[in-house]
């Protein structure tokens, strides 16, 4: 039974893969710049993007390789402030069950703005309906504006779900949870034909991978990544999120960095870059490691390698934080300019 499920979810996940493939092609944009900041490795450089959710940069969590000890560890509101639209600190608790009981969801009187796939691109909803030849079962995560299949939140909080289902009747919800190992859950609940929502409560650190079945039809798979959230240290404010080009403007934060620069060492070789940024500090996983004073816009350190670290840099004015993943071994360039988005 668990062998089948799990090539069920395999062929789910085949089949987003195909449906961000084909919104690509129908939205008519090229992701080529795209594919080169997002975090890849390489001497090339990354882009310290604040709006990772608007701009198509969803973090990649390294769930499948040799060690995954990292979901245990405590996560910044960095990792979670791309995706706070989706998720709330309080909510009826789910008894018995994946999901509270469905109820039937009037789509016109809450139609997102934008959907958004596993990795972060975006599609009009107004252009997916259209472009979509034929609906079948779909879940999404229902956001303040927007929905999305994939969602970073910390443990403890609530989610809206909005499932879609031509033909109403008997469904079974699966969901799976990944940690160091795996476990499966099911239900079977009474979805309405057409749209239903329900509640689901991420009360469990670990990947959480949900979908349902109606008339033998797969939905695809949300993924929902449930981890602990870190004990806030002090850090200077955090800017409002911005695009690529859009200008900042707030004013300054009332700030005093610290006087004696935290320890920043490893086997990866980081060097920040910026033509416009000078004398800005400089934060490695919410610690402040030091000041740009080379005169030519550069800072260099060092980190553990094959792990993500939280960097931010900060200008005197505007915050630019990025949570980045680094290989061992393997360079990292940094590149910030002042005032807009930041990318690495």
């Amino acid at each position: 039974m668990l062998k089948k499920l799990i090539v069920i979810t395999a062929i789910l996940f085949l089949g987003i893969s195909c449906a961000i493939g084909s919104s690509d092609s129908n939205n008519g944009k090229s992701d080529g710049n795209k594919g080169n900041n997002d975090g890849k490795m390489g001497s090339g450089g990354d882009w310290l993007n604040p709006n990772m959710a608007s701009g198509g940069y969803y973090p990649i969590f390294p769930w499948y390789s040799s060690d995954v000890s990292f979901y245990s560890q405590g996560y910044s509101e960095i990792t979670f402030s791309p995706f706070t639209e989706y998720y709330i600190s309080s909510g009826m608790p789910v008894v018995g069950g994946i999901i509270s009981t469905p109820a039937q969801f009037d789509i016109a009187q809450k139609m997102p703005s934008e959907i958004y796939y596993g990795t972060g691109q975006a599609l009009p909803y107004s252009q997916y309906v259209t472009s979509v030849p034929s609906r079948t079962n779909e879940l999404w995560v229902q956001g303040a504006t927007n929905w999305t299949q994939y969602v970073v939140s910390p443990v403890g909080t609530w989610l809206q779900l909005v499932a879609y289902a031509p033909v109403g009747g008997p469904a079974g919800f699966y969901e799976i949870v990944q940690t160091d190992t795996s476990t499966l859950k099911y239900k079977t609940y009474e979805f309405y034909s057409g749209y239903n929502t329900m509640n689901f409560n991420a009360d469990q650190i670990g990947r959480h991978m949900l979908y349902f079945v109606v008339n033998n039809q797969p939905s695809n798979v949300v993924v929902v990544d449930v981890f602990a959230q870190a004990e806030p240290r002090s850090m200077p404010p955090s800017s409002p999120a911005v695009s690529y080009g859009e200008q900042i403007s707030t004013g300054p934060p009332q700030y005093t960095p610290q006087p004696t620069p935290g320890p920043a060492s490893g086997d990866v070789p980081v060097t920040i870059k910026s033509n416009g940024m000078r004398g800005y500090d400089v934060y490695l996983d919410e610690v402040y490691i030091g000041k740009e004073t080379s005169g030519d816009g550069s800072f260099s350190f060092s980190v553990n390698g094959n792990m993500y670290h939280d960097i931010r840099v900060f200008d005197g004015q505007f915050n630019y934080p990025k949570r980045i993943y680094f290989q061992s071994g393997v360079s990292k360039i940094i590149n910030v300019e002042p005032g807009t988005a930041v990318y690495a």
